[in-house]
């Protein structure tokens, strides 16, 4: 009976101290994820580019008798080009445009403040920004500013430089992740990085040509409405869409202000005009863009930009969406996918 009761002790011993390990391994875990959380969205961004860049080279590699590296430079000088004929034909305006917004702001904020009742508010504002230059950490402002957009631009650069390393030969990294995990599990994981992957392409596809609509309505609509510099406000729209719920928000302020300059009733014709650009969005353009990605319920994404927010700060509400995709994908495969077989062994 004594050799029982000491077993038995032993045995307890031995489950509390494998869960104790097994706790401890999951927050050190934990702490190097949250340390390292910079650095992985700067991964996630980087994979989202490869994502992109594959997007254009797999058919060219498919169609044509190119090599993957082939393809992959001609997917990258499609971008460039693209990139640089937008510049070359709407750059300009947009750049002349958003600094006749900053050169207009003092009559904008004085036009503005007669129309809501308040007196000197470009006074106001303008002593807010003499206090806040007249302080004494000026310089470390102004030194900190230099390095967050020289950190900005070299994260950038970055991002792009791995993300073609990332599309040339994305096997080996697929491959060399699947090999942290033990056989068992390999072939699951494998799938559902490859559903990811497959998520994560079609929702960028269909987030940047909803981004297009949404920019080119604005413009289309705010033309017609009188606003000024209509062009660069239908930019501003199409470019903080990527952020839902949040980002409409935002690429609607400035065209409000302006177009409370040239009237109240103005402005309240460019409210209803965003009012009605998000909701053809999202009960037109992306349900029908967006039918072969994973369904990302209102609640869900609003949720889903407060906790990454919450948890990564600005980028983490910048890539929340795709997060989100990730997280849904994941969780399909590795946990009700697993619930769903050992609850009906049959299928």
């Amino acid at each position: 009976m004594a050799e029982t009761n000491d077993a038995d002790r032993w045995s307890n011993s031995g489950r509390i101290l494998k869960a104790s390990l097994v706790v401890a391994a999951v927050a050190i875990l934990l702490i190097v994820l949250w340390t390292l959380s910079n650095v992985l969205l700067l991964v996630f961004a980087s994979i989202l580019v490869a994502i992109l860049l594959s997007s254009i080279a797999d058919p060219i590699q498919r169609l044509t008798p190119l090599s993957r590296a082939a393809a992959l430079a001609v997917s990258v000088g499609l971008v460039a080009i693209f990139i640089a004929g937008f510049l070359t034909l709407l750059g300009a305006e947009i750049s002349s445009e958003i600094q006749g917004l900053f050169s207009e702001l003092p009559a904008l904020l004085k036009s503005l403040g007669d129309q809501l009742g308040v007196e000197n508010l470009t006074q106001m504002v303008t002593d807010r920004l003499e206090g806040f230059l007249s302080r004494g950490d000026t310089m470390l402002n102004f030194a900190g500013l230099t390095f967050t957009i020289f950190d900005m631009v070299l994260s950038f650069a970055l991002v792009i430089v791995a993300g073609i390393y990332f599309a040339a030969n994305p096997n080996t990294y697929r491959n060399g992740f699947l090999a942290l995990f033990p056989d068992g599990p390999r072939d699951n994981v494998g799938r559902t990085l490859d559903l990811s992957g497959k998520a994560l392409r079609y929702w960028l596809i269909g987030q940047l040509v909803a981004m297009t609509i949404i920019g080119f309505l604005s413009w289309l609509g705010l033309t017609l409405l009188g606003v000024p510099s209509a062009l660069a406000l239908g930019f501003i729209a199409g470019v903080t869409d990527f952020v839902p719920v949040i980002g409409p928000i935002f690429g609607a302020i400035p065209a409000v202000l302006i177009a409370f300059s040239v009237s109240p009733t103005t402005a309240l014709w460019v409210i209803g005009l965003y009012v009605l650009l998000q909701q053809i969005e999202g009960n037109i353009v992306q349900p029908l863009i967006q039918k072969k990605a994973v369904n990302l319920p209102p609640a869900l994404t609003l949720f889903s930009l407060i906790g990454f927010g919450a948890l990564l700060g600005p980028m983490g509400i910048l890539f929340a969406t795709p997060l989100a995709v990730v997280a849904i994908v994941a969780t399909k495969q590795l946990y009700v996918r697993k619930i769903s077989a050992t609850s009906d062994p049959e299928t």
